[in-house]
């Protein structure tokens, strides 16, 4: 947590706080860290006009929004990763069952072949599953 209570007097950021100091009405700024996942994902500033305005309690506030903040955004984040990597594994899976059916190997097999393409070409194993069942359903749309 970084308080500052009179932009004006601080004297850790000179060049930081003579710009706020002579560009904004800002006087007081109360700024927390936000973390995901043990790493620095960003911070909440609360700016005031009036200095010294962020009392013990408003520290606490602020400390009890940035908590919620941050356990906001790491479900947020853990929803999408984890949507995209249903995604992935669909696709994935599409793959593998073209390759299953066509060449009459398992899941296994398919899989490896997957891998094998993927390493080849330095692609990712999702981008080659993509560009697979990308090409079957466009030679489906052509047999009509």
């Amino acid at each position: 947590m970084i308080k500052i209570d009179d932009i004006q007097d601080e004297v850790r950021w000179p060049d930081y706080c003579r710009e706020v100091a002579t560009t904004t009405p800002i006087r007081s700024v109360l700024s927390f860290q936000l973390f995901a996942d043990h790493r620095a994902m960003g911070a909440l500033n609360f700016n005031a006009q009036t200095a010294d305005v962020f009392d013990s309690a408003a520290v606490e506030a602020g400390m009890v929004v940035a908590t919620h903040v941050a356990l906001a955004w790491n479900l947020a984040r853990r929803d999408q990763q984890f949507r995209s990597a249903l995604a992935t594994r669909d696709i994935i899976g599409q793959a593998k069952g073209m390759f299953m059916e066509r060449f009459k190997i398992d899941a296994v097999q398919a899989f490896e072949v997957l891998k094998r393409l993927s390493q080849n070409s330095n692609t990712p194993l999702v981008d080659i599953a993509q560009e697979i069942v990308r090409s079957e359903h466009r030679g489906c749309a052509g047999d009509n």
